[in-house]
C-alpha cells in the first residue's frame, strides 16, 4: 500500500510542480483561472485557462464560479448555485466563504475543486494559502499551492488496520483491532475516528468515551501529526471528572496513532485551536500514552 501511496503523491508533486511554474508567476498574459479536466490521470486532472479580469479575490473568484470558457474543454469547478458568499486575507492566507451547494462535492471532486481555487488565489501578490468554508463551516486546513496531496484517483478499496480504545466496563481503556476497508480517496483518519464515535462492537466488555453526536468535519496529515476537525460537542458534553476527561482525550489520540505514520494528534474545535479540555493541555500535538496491543 505504501509503493501505490506513494506513486500517487508523486504524480501529485509532479502536477504543482508545473502548476507552481505557470500559475505561481505572473506572466505577459495575467494570471490564469483553474479547472478540472476531466481526466482520470491525476498528472493532468487540473488544466489552466487564462483569465483576463482584475487580479483581485472577488474577481478571480468570479471569475471561476462563471465556469471556464466553452471552448476550453474544462468543467465547472463547483455545484451550481455555489456563490462567494464573503471573503478576507490575513496573515497571507485567504480565507474564502462559499454558498451551501459546495458542501455537496465529495472525495477527489471535493479534493480538485479546493486546489482549483488555491492554485487560482495563490497566484495574487500576498496571498500563499487559502482557506474554504461553507457558510461559515471550517473545511480543513490551509491549502498552498506547493503542497497539494491527494489521497488517491483509484477506487480499488485498499485494506487499513486500526486499534479503537474504547472504555471498559471494569474500567480503564481496552481495544478492539479493526480493518477498515477504503478506496484511496477516503481519509483513514476521519473513517478511523468516525468509527471510534459510533462505538465498540462488542458492547459487552467496551463503551464508547466520545459524544454520540460528535461530527468529524475533517481529518489531514502534515508530516507525522494528524490534525483532526471536530464539532463543538466534544466540549459541550466534557465529562465532569478529570479521570473521564483524560480517558477521553487518551481514547482519541491512540486510537488515530495506531495508523500508519500518525506520530502524535491535533485536535481542533469548529476549526479553530483549543488552549485545554479541563486540565488538559491541547494547544499543540499530542503523543499516545504507551499501551500494550
Amino acid at each position: 500500500m505504501r509503493n501505490r501511496f506513494a506513486a500517487l503523491l508523486l504524480a501529485a508533486l509532479l502536477l504543482m510542480l508545473s502548476a507552481c511554474g505557470q500559475g505561481q508567476t505572473e506572466t505577459e498574459e495575467g494570471l490564469s483561472l483553474w479547472f478540472p479536466s476531466g481526466r482520470n490521470d491525476l498528472s493532468s486532472a487540473l488544466a489552466e485557462t487564462e483569465c483576463g479580469g482584475e487580479e483581485t479575490v472577488p474577481d478571480l473568484m468570479a471569475a471561476l464560479l462563471a465556469g471556464p470558457p466553452a471552448d476550453a474543454g474544462l468543467l465547472p469547478f463547483a455545484p451550481a448555485g455555489t456563490a462567494l458568499l464573503d471573503w478576507s486575507v490575513e496573515n497571507r492566507v485567504a480565507r474564502v466563504e462559499l454558498s451551501a451547494p459546495y458542501a455537496a462535492l465529495e472525495g477527489m471532486e471535493r479534493t480538485l475543486a479546493d486546489y482549483c481555487v488555491a492554485l487560482t488565489l495563490t497566484q495574487i501578490s500576498g496571498i500563499d494559502g487559502v482557506r474554504i468554508t461553507v457558510e461559515g463551516q471550517p473545511q480543513g486546513r490551509v491549502l498552498r499551492a506547493g503542497d497539494v496531496v491527494f489521497s488517491g484517483a483509484e477506487e480499488e478499496p485498499v485494506e487499513v488496520p486500526a486499534t479503537l480504545y474504547f472504555r471498559m466496563v471494569s474500567g480503564g481503556l481496552g481495544y478492539e483491532v479493526r480493518t477498515f476497508r477504503l478506496t484511496e480517496d477516503e481519509a483513514p483518519a476521519k473513517a478511523v475516528l468516525e468509527a471510534l464515535v459510533a462505538g465498540p462492537e462488542n458492547e459487552n466488555a467496551l463503551a464508547a468515551l466520545l459524544p454520540a453526536d460528535l461530527t468529524v468535519y475533517a481529518a489531514w496529515m502534515d508530516g507525522g501529526v494528524c490534525s483532526v476537525n471536530v464539532s463543538s460537542a466534544l466540549l459541550d458534553e466534557m465529562p465532569e471528572t478529570a479521570g473521564e476527561r483524560e480517558l477521553v482525550i487518551e481514547s482519541l489520540v491512540n486510537t488515530l496513532c495506531s495508523l500508519d505514520a500518525v506520530e502524535q494528534v491535533q485536535i481542533l474545535v469548529e476549526g479553530e485551536s483549543v488552549s485545554r479540555y479541563g486540565e488538559i493541555d491541547l494547544s499543540g500535538p499530542l503523543l499516545p500514552e504507551a499501551r500494550d496491543v
